[in-house]
């Protein structure tokens, strides 16, 4: 077969599974265009979680009736007027975005040319222009996609459930409406509306207020300014915005917004960098929240690395990274000896000077979890070197996990047994102990629920308000009592007796997030263990956290008589042992 060039409908369609991989992609785009035409005014409207209808309006420039056309065209745009990709002041630039929506849907686009007095309008139906029709549209843009990848259905059946691509385009928004908390959005899902984010002054105050209307008081109350400034040769480089103490952070990252002159980015690489600046404060797989602002001369920084426009690539990176790890390190170690009383109120207030005590230690909040272990036996204090095998009793030798000589780096119990050396995950450890624990009660129907004199306000966003309304039951069945309170707002009225010492909210809030990213099963026993899973994982003893002898010990034996007691709720080892021969083959004593 010869070569052919391909038509230009599947050419459009091609480059279109770059730029537009899922709703949110044609949401994203669309914004940025809004943004870029001088918009003070966005409004947008999602049916279907934005399958069936999207739509955008703005008070923009607006587009005028000979450009509308060309609108449509690959690689036509009105904002690169000089050839220069690296002085780019536009967060459009390469003319991908209207024609690859054209291409995958049934686009509208009426608009006001500002100073004209006419409207006009275009509909494309992949790729083809159907008609250019006169509009009763007085102000702006207002782009409508209707029956998004009708024309490829093979990329519907990759999209994930409503509510999952509804979360991934209220992300964007949220992203997009901090770094531009000048501009008014409203956002609607299935006719509801469920975000509106007023216009703030253009200064300080303006963007804290839009990140209190979008993420709470709690946000602001426990992040710290940061601000910091560095020449390289003739250049200057700043990095601004706030940053999570960090007893305040969250199963997830979706609190967590980075911003190159100006553009929202994902860059895996600078948020690496950023959760290595806060060392070794956060617990293990647990993440800090920050809203990061990074200027550098566009000469600086590439970003044409991907049709997206959301991956950047400076000039140097090493630089950067230095940089960014030297303003968070300096700004969280300064506020640390500065400030006692900005740490989080997730806490009863009678805990927060143990806190603080211990966020200047770089250790964590002390968690009340051993009360109920069984703290038998003691071991000798003054065990040392001096000890051998001859020294234990027939009882400690029978014991399978041995006992506990040390806990190294405040997360691994070293055990030593009659037939050689244990290491032990605490975290892990106590998490299957939990789990099973838990599991028990639920099949021998016994749990034991904690009736809440005052009830507890959980405010939500939409996702997790349907999430967690889609799953009452299975979390009645699991001991929590839970309503409907409002918008978004959930009343919790009845916990387990299990969570009783623990910050409910918390709770709650890191379970949805962590079933938001992973999904449930389609199996109800399976949708238990995983909600239990998540539930046990929050209440069982962090890593970081400091054991006596007593508790490590209570804890070893705990582990030998819970089912399962070789794995943690995730599948992850809770120990590793090395063997007397094993131990003498790596010293090539054999």
């Amino acid at each position: 077969m010869g070569i052919r060039k391909l038509p230009e409908n599947l050419i459009n369609q091609i480059a279109a599974g770059e730029v537009i991989e899922k709703p949110s992609f044609v949401i994203k785009e669309l914004i940025e265009n809004s943004i870029d035409a001088n918009s003070s005014e966005i409004h947008i409207n999602i049916n279907n979680a934005g399958k069936s209808e999207i739509l955008i309006s703005d008070d923009g420039e607006g587009i005028a009736k000979n450009d509308l056309k060309k609108s449509v065209e690959r690689h036509a745009t009105s904002k690169l007027t000089d050839d220069d990709l690296f002085n780019l002041n536009f967060l459009g630039f390469r003319g991908e975005a209207l024609p690859s929506i054209a291409s995958v849907s049934e686009l509208v686009i009426e608009s006001n040319k500002k100073n004209q007095n006419e409207s006009w309008g275009i509909k494309c139906i992949e790729s083809e222009i159907k008609e250019i029709f006169p509009s009763s549209r007085n102000k702006g843009t207002k782009v409508l996609v209707l029956n998004l990848f009708s024309a490829v259905p093979a990329r519907l059946k990759f999209l994930k459930s409503n509510n999952g691509e509804n979360s991934q385009s209220l992300q964007i928004i949220r992203r997009l409406s901090i770094i531009n908390f000048h501009i008014e959005f409203k956002v609607k899902i299935d006719n509801k509306e469920i975000l509106y984010l007023p216009k703030e002054n253009r200064n300080k105050e303006g963007f804290k207020n839009r990140l209190k209307n979008l993420f709470g008081d709690d946000y602001l109350q426990n992040t710290i300014e940061l601000s910091s400034k560095k020449l390289l040769y003739n250049d200057k480089i700043s990095l601004t915005g706030v940053i999570g103490f960090p007893t305040f952070n969250f199963a997830n990252q979706t609190k967590q917004f980075i911003f190159v002159n100006g553009r929202a980015v994902q860059d895996r690489g600078i948020s690496s960098i950023i959760r290595l600046s806060y060392k070794e404060t956060l617990p293990r797989g647990r993440h800090p929240v920050y809203c990061l602002f990074i200027n550098v001369p566009n000469h600086f920084v590439d970003v044409n690395v991907h049709p997206t426009k959301m991956e950047v690539r400076f000039k140097d990176y090493k630089f950067v990274k230095s940089f960014i790890i030297s303003s968070i390190s300096s700004t969280l170690n300064k506020e640390s000896k500065i400030n006692l009383n900005q740490f989080p109120n997730m806490y009863d207030k009678q805990f927060q000077s143990v806190n603080q005590h211990l966020y200047k230690k770089n250790t964590f909040e002390h968690q009340n979890v051993f009360g109920e272990l069984n703290l038998e036996p003691m071991v000798k204090k003054n065990f040392g070197i001096e000890n051998n095998d001859n020294n234990l009793s027939e009882k400690d030798k029978d014991f399978p996990l041995g006992y506990a000589l040390y806990q190294f780096q405040r997360n691994y119990i070293i055990s030593i047994s009659s037939n050689g050396i244990i290491l032990i995950d605490q975290h892990a450890a106590h998490e299957r102990i939990v789990f099973e624990k838990y599991k028990s009660i639920l099949e021998n129907q016994t749990i034991q629920k904690e009736y809440l004199l005052i009830p507890i306000v959980v405010d939500l966003h939409l996702e997790q308000f349907d999430l967690i309304l889609k799953n009452t039951e299975l979390l009645k069945q699991l001991g929590f009592s839970i309503e409907e309170f409002g918008n978004n707002s959930i009343l919790v009225r009845e916990i387990p007796s299990l969570l009783k010492k623990y910050d409910i909210k918390n709770v709650i809030i890191d379970l949805i997030d962590d079933i938001l990213i992973t999904g449930l099963p389609i199996d109800y026993q399976e949708k238990m263990n995983l909600i239990m899973g998540n539930i046990c994982c929050h209440r069982s003893v962090r890593s970081g956290r400091s054991l006596t002898l007593e508790e490590m010990n209570g804890l070893l034996r705990e582990m030998e008589k819970t089912p399962n007691f070789g794995q943690c709720n995730h599948g992850r080892p809770t120990y590793i042992s090395l063997t007397i021969n094993q131990l003498e083959k790596m010293f090539q004593r054999q």
